[in-house]
Protein backbone atom coordinates (compact mmCIF):
# COMPACT_ATOMS: atom_id res chain seq x y z
CA UNK A 1 0.00 0.00 0.00
CA UNK A 2 0.99 3.59 -0.98
CA UNK A 3 0.83 6.87 1.29
CA UNK A 4 -0.54 9.58 -0.30
CA UNK A 5 -0.62 12.56 1.28
CA UNK A 6 -3.22 14.64 -0.97
CA UNK A 7 -6.35 13.36 -1.84
CA UNK A 8 -7.75 16.64 -3.54
CA UNK A 9 -5.04 16.37 -6.15
CA UNK A 10 -6.55 17.20 -9.45
CA UNK A 11 -5.98 15.07 -12.33
CA UNK A 12 -4.18 16.39 -15.78
CA UNK A 13 -6.87 18.45 -17.83
CA UNK A 14 -6.91 15.87 -20.82
CA UNK A 15 -7.72 12.71 -18.62
CA UNK A 16 -10.51 14.95 -16.38
CA UNK A 17 -12.01 15.84 -19.78
CA UNK A 18 -12.00 11.66 -20.91
CA UNK A 19 -13.57 11.00 -17.35
CA UNK A 20 -16.26 13.79 -17.70
CA UNK A 21 -16.87 13.31 -21.89
CA UNK A 22 -17.56 9.32 -20.97
CA UNK A 23 -18.91 9.48 -17.69
CA UNK A 24 -15.78 7.15 -16.58
CA UNK A 25 -13.78 7.51 -13.76
CA UNK A 26 -11.15 5.44 -11.83
CA UNK A 27 -13.90 3.83 -9.37
CA UNK A 28 -15.97 2.70 -12.04
CA UNK A 29 -13.64 1.16 -14.51
CA UNK A 30 -13.00 -2.13 -13.38
CA UNK A 31 -15.55 -4.41 -11.58
CA UNK A 32 -16.00 -7.82 -10.01
CA UNK A 33 -18.07 -11.34 -10.96
CA UNK A 34 -18.69 -14.23 -9.02
CA UNK A 35 -16.70 -16.25 -10.60
CA UNK A 36 -13.74 -14.67 -9.90
CA UNK A 37 -14.80 -13.79 -6.32
CA UNK A 38 -14.07 -17.95 -5.77
CA UNK A 39 -10.21 -16.85 -6.43
CA UNK A 40 -8.14 -16.68 -3.38
CA UNK A 41 -6.74 -13.23 -5.03
CA UNK A 42 -8.91 -10.83 -5.68
CA UNK A 43 -9.38 -10.28 -8.94
CA UNK A 44 -10.69 -6.80 -10.66
CA UNK A 45 -12.18 -6.66 -14.88
CA UNK A 46 -12.11 -4.60 -17.05
CA UNK A 47 -15.60 -4.88 -19.27
CA UNK A 48 -15.94 -3.36 -23.01
CA UNK A 49 -18.73 -3.83 -25.10
CA UNK A 50 -17.77 -7.07 -27.11
CA UNK A 51 -17.33 -7.40 -30.81
CA UNK A 52 -18.11 -4.85 -32.97
CA UNK A 53 -20.84 -3.98 -30.34
CA UNK A 54 -19.27 -0.61 -30.12
CA UNK A 55 -18.74 0.08 -33.71
CA UNK A 56 -15.57 -0.49 -33.24
CA UNK A 57 -13.97 -4.67 -32.95
CA UNK A 58 -12.35 -5.27 -29.97
CA UNK A 59 -12.63 -8.94 -30.46
CA UNK A 60 -10.67 -9.31 -33.58
CA UNK A 61 -11.08 -13.51 -33.34
CA UNK A 62 -14.57 -14.01 -31.94
CA UNK A 63 -16.73 -16.10 -33.84
CA UNK A 64 -18.55 -18.89 -32.12
CA UNK A 65 -18.01 -16.88 -28.60
CA UNK A 66 -19.76 -14.06 -29.93
CA UNK A 67 -22.83 -15.58 -30.15
CA UNK A 68 -23.27 -16.84 -26.28
CA UNK A 69 -20.80 -14.07 -24.64
CA UNK A 70 -21.67 -13.22 -21.27
CA UNK A 71 -21.99 -9.36 -22.04
CA UNK A 72 -25.65 -10.44 -23.20
CA UNK A 73 -26.41 -12.17 -19.48
CA UNK A 74 -27.69 -10.81 -16.23
CA UNK A 75 -30.08 -9.81 -14.21
CA UNK A 76 -32.52 -8.09 -16.67
CA UNK A 77 -33.37 -5.04 -14.23
CA UNK A 78 -30.09 -3.96 -14.32
CA UNK A 79 -28.38 -5.47 -18.06
CA UNK A 80 -29.13 -2.32 -20.22
CA UNK A 81 -27.18 0.18 -17.13
CA UNK A 82 -24.29 -2.59 -17.23
CA UNK A 83 -24.18 -2.58 -20.76
CA UNK A 84 -24.20 1.12 -21.64
CA UNK A 85 -21.40 1.07 -19.01
CA UNK A 86 -19.21 -0.93 -21.16
CA UNK A 87 -20.06 0.89 -24.16
CA UNK A 88 -18.93 3.98 -22.56
CA UNK A 89 -15.49 2.88 -21.55
CA UNK A 90 -15.16 1.02 -25.08
CA UNK A 91 -16.23 4.62 -26.62
CA UNK A 92 -13.54 6.39 -24.17
CA UNK A 93 -10.69 3.99 -24.90
CA UNK A 94 -10.80 4.47 -28.74
CA UNK A 95 -11.88 7.98 -28.53
CA UNK A 96 -7.96 8.73 -26.60
CA UNK A 97 -6.18 5.55 -25.86
CA UNK A 98 -3.10 7.58 -24.16
CA UNK A 99 -5.63 9.53 -21.79
CA UNK A 100 -7.76 5.97 -21.32
CA UNK A 101 -4.30 4.14 -20.20
CA UNK A 102 -3.27 6.20 -17.39
CA UNK A 103 -6.59 6.70 -16.42
CA UNK A 104 -6.05 2.75 -15.72
CA UNK A 105 -2.89 3.53 -13.99
CA UNK A 106 -4.80 5.65 -11.40
CA UNK A 107 -7.50 2.94 -11.11
CA UNK A 108 -5.17 0.31 -10.23
CA UNK A 109 -3.18 2.27 -7.99
CA UNK A 110 -6.42 2.89 -5.92
CA UNK A 111 -7.35 -1.23 -5.92
CA UNK A 112 -3.99 -0.83 -4.44
CA UNK A 113 -4.46 1.03 -1.82
CA UNK A 114 -8.07 -0.33 -1.09
CA UNK A 115 -6.62 -3.80 -0.72
CA UNK A 116 -4.39 -2.19 1.62
CA UNK A 117 -1.38 -3.98 -0.24
CA UNK A 118 -2.27 -7.43 -0.11
CA UNK A 119 -1.65 -8.57 -3.70
CA UNK A 120 -4.60 -8.46 -6.18
CA UNK A 121 -5.19 -9.62 -9.77
CA UNK A 122 -6.03 -7.11 -12.84
CA UNK A 123 -8.20 -8.75 -16.31
CA UNK A 124 -7.90 -6.21 -18.52
CA UNK A 125 -9.79 -8.24 -21.11
CA UNK A 126 -13.30 -9.12 -19.39
CA UNK A 127 -15.15 -8.95 -22.65
CA UNK A 128 -12.31 -8.14 -25.15
CA UNK A 129 -9.43 -9.59 -26.91
CA UNK A 130 -6.66 -6.54 -27.07
CA UNK A 131 -2.94 -7.02 -27.60
CA UNK A 132 -2.25 -4.63 -24.29
CA UNK A 133 1.49 -5.52 -24.41
CA UNK A 134 1.58 -3.02 -28.05
CA UNK A 135 -0.04 -0.22 -26.40
CA UNK A 136 2.29 2.19 -25.01
CA UNK A 137 1.67 5.33 -23.11
CA UNK A 138 3.67 8.54 -21.48
CA UNK A 139 3.53 9.18 -18.10
CA UNK A 140 4.41 13.18 -18.04
CA UNK A 141 6.25 14.30 -15.06
CA UNK A 142 2.94 15.96 -14.32
CA UNK A 143 1.42 12.74 -14.18
CA UNK A 144 3.37 11.16 -12.11
CA UNK A 145 3.27 14.28 -9.18
CA UNK A 146 -0.54 13.80 -9.38
CA UNK A 147 0.30 10.08 -9.11
CA UNK A 148 2.35 10.08 -6.23
CA UNK A 149 0.08 12.96 -4.67
CA UNK A 150 -3.33 11.41 -5.34
CA UNK A 151 -1.80 7.53 -4.26
CA UNK A 152 1.54 7.60 -2.83
CA UNK A 153 2.96 5.69 -5.64
CA UNK A 154 6.30 6.83 -7.53
CA UNK A 155 5.78 6.51 -11.36
CA UNK A 156 8.60 5.92 -14.21
CA UNK A 157 8.30 8.60 -16.04
CA UNK A 158 8.10 8.14 -20.22
CA UNK A 159 7.16 5.63 -22.70
CA UNK A 160 5.97 2.45 -21.22
CA UNK A 161 3.19 -0.15 -21.61
CA UNK A 162 1.22 -1.06 -18.52
CA UNK A 163 2.80 -4.01 -17.42
CA UNK A 164 5.97 -2.19 -17.52
CA UNK A 165 4.42 0.22 -15.27
CA UNK A 166 3.39 -2.12 -12.47
CA UNK A 167 6.50 -3.62 -12.61
CA UNK A 168 8.54 -1.08 -12.19
CA UNK A 169 6.33 -0.74 -8.78
CA UNK A 170 6.80 -4.16 -8.09
CA UNK A 171 10.51 -3.79 -8.31
CA UNK A 172 11.01 -0.59 -6.12
CA UNK A 173 8.15 -1.06 -3.70
CA UNK A 174 7.16 -4.24 -3.86
CA UNK A 175 3.83 -4.39 -4.66
CA UNK A 176 2.63 -6.95 -6.62
CA UNK A 177 -0.40 -6.78 -9.28
CA UNK A 178 -1.08 -9.88 -11.48
CA UNK A 179 -2.39 -9.87 -14.83
CA UNK A 180 -3.88 -12.33 -16.70
CA UNK A 181 -6.22 -12.94 -19.31
CA UNK A 182 -7.78 -15.59 -21.96
CA UNK A 183 -7.10 -14.55 -25.44
CA UNK A 184 -8.04 -16.02 -29.00
CA UNK A 185 -5.27 -13.63 -30.47
CA UNK A 186 -1.51 -14.78 -31.87
CA UNK A 187 0.67 -13.21 -29.33
CA UNK A 188 4.07 -13.34 -28.68
CA UNK A 189 4.09 -15.69 -25.53
CA UNK A 190 7.33 -15.30 -24.61
CA UNK A 191 7.61 -11.53 -24.28
CA UNK A 192 4.31 -11.69 -22.57
CA UNK A 193 5.53 -13.63 -20.07
CA UNK A 194 8.72 -12.09 -19.76
CA UNK A 195 6.04 -8.88 -18.95
CA UNK A 196 4.51 -10.95 -16.31
CA UNK A 197 1.30 -10.56 -18.59
CA UNK A 198 -0.09 -14.59 -17.99
CA UNK A 199 -2.25 -15.89 -20.92
CA UNK A 200 -4.23 -18.44 -21.37
CA UNK A 201 -5.33 -19.11 -25.09
CA UNK A 202 -9.18 -19.69 -25.99
CA UNK A 203 -10.97 -22.83 -27.77
CA UNK A 204 -13.41 -21.69 -30.15
CA UNK A 205 -14.82 -24.52 -31.50
CA UNK A 206 -14.05 -27.72 -34.61
CA UNK A 207 -15.50 -25.12 -36.66
CA UNK A 208 -13.35 -22.28 -36.34
CA UNK A 209 -10.07 -23.37 -38.15
CA UNK A 210 -7.95 -20.17 -37.85
CA UNK A 211 -8.70 -20.45 -34.04
CA UNK A 212 -7.46 -24.23 -34.03
CA UNK A 213 -4.12 -23.06 -35.94
CA UNK A 214 -3.63 -20.19 -33.37
CA UNK A 215 -4.12 -22.79 -30.75
CA UNK A 216 -1.53 -25.46 -32.11
CA UNK A 217 0.57 -22.25 -31.69
CA UNK A 218 -0.09 -21.22 -28.37
CA UNK A 219 0.33 -25.10 -27.34
CA UNK A 220 4.08 -25.50 -29.24
CA UNK A 221 5.16 -22.32 -26.64
CA UNK A 222 3.48 -24.30 -23.54
CA UNK A 223 0.53 -22.15 -23.23
CA UNK A 224 -2.31 -23.59 -21.98
CA UNK A 225 -6.06 -23.66 -23.81
CA UNK A 226 -9.08 -23.25 -22.28
CA UNK A 227 -12.65 -25.00 -23.74
CA UNK A 228 -16.08 -26.01 -23.05
CA UNK A 229 -16.90 -29.46 -22.74
CA UNK A 230 -20.72 -29.97 -22.66
CA UNK A 231 -21.41 -31.96 -19.60
CA UNK A 232 -23.33 -30.81 -16.24
CA UNK A 233 -22.29 -28.59 -13.63
CA UNK A 234 -22.50 -31.69 -11.34
CA UNK A 235 -20.50 -33.84 -13.72
CA UNK A 236 -16.49 -34.54 -13.46
CA UNK A 237 -14.39 -33.13 -16.45
CA UNK A 238 -12.27 -36.22 -18.19
CA UNK A 239 -8.54 -35.99 -16.72
CA UNK A 240 -6.64 -36.45 -19.87
CA UNK A 241 -7.98 -35.66 -23.31
CA UNK A 242 -6.53 -36.22 -26.81
CA UNK A 243 -6.72 -33.48 -29.03
CA UNK A 244 -4.03 -32.28 -32.26
CA UNK A 245 -2.98 -35.75 -32.02
CA UNK A 246 -1.12 -35.61 -28.77
CA UNK A 247 -2.92 -36.94 -25.15
CA UNK A 248 -3.09 -33.63 -22.60
CA UNK A 249 -3.72 -33.32 -19.22
CA UNK A 250 -7.24 -31.71 -18.39
CA UNK A 251 -7.30 -29.35 -15.15
CA UNK A 252 -10.58 -28.32 -13.54
CA UNK A 253 -10.74 -24.49 -14.50
CA UNK A 254 -13.96 -24.15 -12.82
CA UNK A 255 -12.39 -24.54 -9.27
CA UNK A 256 -10.92 -20.84 -9.60
CA UNK A 257 -11.04 -18.31 -12.26
CA UNK A 258 -7.07 -17.00 -11.53
CA UNK A 259 -5.64 -18.70 -14.15
CA UNK A 260 -1.89 -17.99 -13.22
CA UNK A 261 -1.98 -21.06 -10.33
CA UNK A 262 -2.90 -23.44 -13.57
CA UNK A 263 -0.29 -26.07 -13.73
CA UNK A 264 1.56 -24.73 -17.12
CA UNK A 265 3.07 -26.68 -20.24
CA UNK A 266 0.16 -26.97 -22.97
CA UNK A 267 -2.67 -28.89 -20.73
CA UNK A 268 -6.52 -28.31 -21.60
CA UNK A 269 -8.07 -25.77 -19.15
CA UNK A 270 -11.62 -27.50 -18.77
CA UNK A 271 -14.70 -25.67 -18.27
CA UNK A 272 -18.67 -27.25 -18.24
CA UNK A 273 -20.54 -25.38 -20.84
CA UNK A 274 -22.74 -22.76 -19.40
CA UNK A 275 -25.81 -21.57 -21.45
CA UNK A 276 -26.37 -17.51 -20.93
CA UNK A 277 -30.10 -17.83 -19.09
CA UNK A 278 -32.71 -16.88 -22.25
CA UNK A 279 -30.12 -17.84 -24.63
CA UNK A 280 -31.55 -20.99 -27.18
CA UNK A 281 -28.20 -22.98 -28.70
CA UNK A 282 -29.03 -26.58 -30.71
CA UNK A 283 -27.88 -29.83 -30.07
CA UNK A 284 -25.13 -29.43 -32.89
CA UNK A 285 -24.17 -25.90 -32.10
CA UNK A 286 -23.24 -27.23 -28.88
CA UNK A 287 -21.29 -29.87 -30.02
CA UNK A 288 -19.40 -27.69 -32.63
CA UNK A 289 -18.26 -25.20 -29.94
CA UNK A 290 -17.16 -27.62 -27.13
CA UNK A 291 -14.33 -29.32 -27.72
CA UNK A 292 -16.39 -32.84 -26.22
Amino acid sequence: MFSPYNSRAVLPGHIKDLEKCYKINPRNIFSTNPKTEKSAVQTYILHFSPANTSGVNVCENAKNCAKICLHFAGNPAYLNVKQQARLRRTLAFNSNKEAFMLLLVCAILGLINKNLGEQIAIRLNGTSDIRWEEIDFTITPEFASFCRAKYGAILPIGKRNIFEVFNYLKENTGELVTFYDYSKLERNWAECARLGYHLTFSFDGHDNKQNAKIARNALANGVNVAAAFNIKRSQSLPTEWIWQGKKREVLDGDLSDFRPDDKQGGHIIGLRFKLPHGMKWSQSERDSFCMA
